[in-house]
């Protein structure tokens, strides 16, 4: 895996850097700026995730500690672009009405369909291509989390999997994860899993340092840009 290469692609617009949403359910998001990712240590993190609501159907989960420094990263990016996924009993991605995306109407739009409803099996022709690019598909990501509990991911016929981070959502974790949540909750058969990607002294990482997003132009492009989070900041040994 190409650590520093990575990229998710997003588009600017303005002085506004626009996170484009895809397949299942995501928020547009707009941010001013780009956000440094702080380290935290671990009960400030417990913190940040007891500060959303509960539910018998939500799990939230944190990275496993001995995560190599590119796959911390690709899993922070895709915290970036606030994507929301949703895996059938089979762990297959699904998609909304064939599209990879949904804007902001359509999600609107879901609170009075179903899943069953909306949503396909991804094919090769519209399979989202960042997160089976960063991260693999669920048997692989879910090898790399930890659940705050002993919780069964199969108990419901659909996962539906969230990317949090605190920095990231700038002041409006609560209020993004009612929108994603209230759009889906009358879904029966539906776990939403929180995976949170907030920076942990426990990996290593020097408490209370930053790591830097940067994004640069994409030659050719007028309005497009590639963020990169070019290293972490570890302890020096």
């Amino acid at each position: 895996m190409k650590n520093s290469k990575e990229y998710v692609t997003l588009i600017i617009i303005s002085t506004f850097l626009l996170l484009s949403t895809t397949s299942c359910g995501t928020i547009m998001k707009t941010i001013l700026g780009v956000p440094n990712l702080n380290v935290y240590s671990q009960a400030e993190i417990n913190q940040h995730i007891a500060n959303l609501p509960k539910g018998n159907n939500i799990i939230d989960a944190q990275l496993n500690p001995d995560l190599s420094e590119a796959e911390i990263k690709n899993f922070a990016l895709m915290s970036v672009s606030y994507r929301t996924y949703i895996y059938d009993k089979n762990d297959s991605l699904m998609c909304y009405n064939g599209e990879t995306y949904c804007s902001m109407v359509q999600l609107e739009n879901i609170k009075n369909s179903t899943i069953e409803d909306s949503y396909v099996i991804c094919d090769q022709t519209n399979m989202d291509s960042s997160i089976q690019k960063l991260l693999g598909d669920l048997t692989t990501i879910t090898s790399k989390i930890s659940l705050d509990g002993s919780q069964d991911l199969d108990t419901n016929q659909y996962k539906i999997l969230i990317f949090m981070n605190t920095d990231i959502a700038k002041g409006e974790l609560t209020s993004d994860w009612n929108y994603i949540y209230n759009s889906l909750k009358d879904n029966k058969n539906i776990t939403f899993i929180r995976i949170w990607t907030d920076l942990n002294e426990d990996w290593g990482l020097k408490y209370g340092a930053k790591a830097r997003l940067k994004v640069r132009k994409v030659k050719g492009e007028k309005k497009e840009y590639s963020m990169t989070l070019p290293k972490l900041p570890y302890e020096k040994k």
